[in-house]
């Protein structure tokens, strides 16, 4: 038989597996729960407080639970049942969104309550994001592994097209609750997509102390420079090229209101989409860790391109231009980090790259928030764009293993 070439008829073979199959639906209906409520409540914010400090702000509550708590998740993942623990997550979810939805209905709302819902579910997500990711090696064989990522990148780009379009929707014109009610339900539904998937028992912990785990994946992290190299790229772009806080104002200063903020944020989808189409048909690519770099330069010069944008039609096509660069820089440096670390520490490893991913983000709202309210948001997303390009060119040209041609090659695993 004749191996199986890189291209676009190549590019669904992850989806021949069940269990990956259970795993994908679940994830994109998470994923769009995830996108109605955290549209859902950057607009409610900024329509209680007109603030784009508050609004950035709002990104604290998303960022502490993930700084703390996905250590935490990454240690349960390596010592519990990885499918329960992600349902548990969605669960709860359901419940806290039930909760927000009464509240709006009651027109009981105030600020506080959307922080401490935004602090829950990303205190949930943070616990949870660990295991959802080491899942995927456990579903597909490691020569589909990129192809995985890849698929992983597209079905939540989806849910990042669909989910703020449908949000600006829904608070358009049926109100917020219900917007917070779809949220839920689209939990509750992703919880039961995953009833039943098999996968190995990943546990080698032989009785040891939690803190002993949580110090061993430390140690398997610190010990190879390249990830640490490959996260920081990622914080260059999700701290210093921090955007979406600030697009409800692009939004009404463009005169589009809230339908016109759901397109905008619905935009870095679209262009995610193209660029996980693009990469999956490239296959198990070499060099990995150069498409990371000029995949943050190009997202760099998106931030220019939105910054400076004269009408809502070249708002939309640079919030393209980001999404598509930010998938380009995402598929292979996750696949680089879950192929070199070993199965019974993806766990750890996982939740020290979640805990970045889902930490930096918001801290990147707040920061972007704060310049925008001293200097205006145009002026804070250029500032944000130099930073960030100036950061990645140093990290790049000063770690000669991100130009590794074979970058990413799993470890020999000795008998």
């Amino acid at each position: 038989m004749s191996k199986q070439k890189p291209g676009l008829l190549t590019s669904k073979n992850s989806l021949r597996y069940s269990g990956f199959r259970r795993f994908a639906a679940s994830l994109l209906l998470t994923s769009l729960g995830g996108q109605l409520l955290q549209i859902a409540i950057l607009w409610q914010v900024y329509e209680i407080t007109g603030s784009a400090l508050l609004l950035g702000l709002s990104g604290l509550a998303r960022a502490a639970p993930h700084v703390i708590l996905s250590m935490v998740g990454g240690v349960l993942a390596d010592r519990l049942n990885r499918v329960y623990l992600v349902q548990a997550g969605q669960l709860t979810n359901a419940a806290v969104l039930s909760v927000l939805a009464f509240l709006v209905l009651t027109d009981s709302v105030v600020v506080w309550h959307l922080y401490a819902v935004t602090l829950l579910n990303s205190a949930f997500s943070a616990i949870t994001q660990p295991s959802r990711t080491a899942l995927i090696p456990s579903l597909v064989p490691h020569r589909n592994l990129v192809n995985a990522i890849a698929l992983n990148a597209t079905i939540g780009q989806i849910s990042h097209i669909a989910g703020p379009a449908l949000a600006g929707f829904t608070i358009a014109y049926i109100g917020l609750e219900s917007t917070y009610l779809i949220s839920g339900l689209l939990y509750l539904l992703s919880m039961v997509a995953i009833v039943g998937i098999q996968v190995p028992n990943a546990s080698t912990t032989n009785g040891e102390s939690p803190w002993h785990s949580f110090t061993q994946g430390m140690a398997f992290v610190w010990s190879r420079p390249v990830i640490i190299s490959l996260l920081l790229i990622d914080v260059g772009a999700t701290t210093l090229g921090s955007y979406r806080a600030l697009l409800p104002i692009f939004a009404e200063a463009l005169g589009v209101g809230a339908a016109g903020f759901g397109i905008l944020s619905a935009a870095p989808g679209i262009g995610s989409l193209l660029g996980a189409g693009v990469m999956l048909s490239l296959g198990d690519m070499k060099y990995k860790g150069l498409y990371t770099v000029f995949g943050v330069l190009f997202y760099s010069g998106a931030l220019v391109i939105l910054a400076l944008s004269p009408s809502f039609i070249v708002a939309i096509i640079a919030a393209g231009l980001l999404g598509m660069a930010n998938t380009v820089q995402v598929i292979p440096r996750n696949s680089v980090i879950l192929g070199i670390s070993p199965a019974n520490l993806r766990g750890r490893v996982e939740a020290f790259r979640s805990m970045i991913a889902g930490g930096a983000p918001p801290l990147g709202y707040a920061l972007s928030g704060g310049i925008a309210a001293m200097l205006g948001a145009p002026l804070a997303v250029l500032i944000g764009a130099v930073s960030c390009g100036l950061l990645v060119i140093v990290i790049g040209a000063s770690h000669a293993a991100l130009r590794d041609k074979n970058l990413g090659t799993p470890p020999v695993v000795v008998s």
